[in-house]
């Protein structure tokens, strides 16, 4: 051994045994204790990574800062924007009745196929050639949006845009 080798702890090298399962198996259990995985969450991540291939380009959900001050009425709304290298997305979500309203636009502006995708049932549509689109009776839950332009190509030089899954 030389001077600048650490000494290895007996048994190291060992294969894992009864001993080593039993002391793994109490830290899992101490960990679904004290952090557990959040109910649901496989299934969230099993639907996001679904509609993503290798190709497509991938939008960043932005941070949005706006809040409604001094709004009168029940009414309400939020607005998201999603942001990739070649899209930016921006969806206002607006209740009606028991389900939701979305309106989009996307800069630069032009005519893409926009397909909202929940659990149950895909949405279609196209942005008109400002870039605006409209969805309507899209039910509460997790959503995801992917873009693609009329013609086949898309807004990302052959990649669809898709953005992270969010609950509406």
């Amino acid at each position: 051994m030389s001077l600048t080798e650490e000494p290895r702890p007996a048994g190291a090298d060992d294969p894992i045994d009864e001993i080593d399962l039993a002391i793994l198996g109490d830290v899992r259990a101490l960990y679904e204790d004290a952090d557990p995985v959040p109910a649901g969450l496989l299934t969230r991540v099993a639907f996001a990574l679904d509609l993503a291939g290798l190709e497509d380009e991938i939008a960043r959900l932005e941070a949005s800062g706006l809040e409604a001050v001094g709004v009168r009425g029940t009414e309400q709304s939020r607005t998201i924007t999603f942001d990739s290298e070649s899209l930016t997305i921006v969806v206002q979500v607006s209740p009606s009745g028991d389900t939701m309203r979305v309106d989009g636009w996307l800069a630069p502006p032009a005519v893409h196929h926009v397909r909202l995708r929940t659990g149950e049932k895909d949405f279609h549509t196209s942005s008109d050639e400002l870039g605006r689109f409209v969805l309507l009776d899209v039910p509460h839950g997790l959503v995801q949006i992917a873009v693609e332009a009329e013609d086949g190509a898309s807004p990302a030089g052959g990649r669809t845009v898709v953005t992270p899954a969010v609950v509406l």
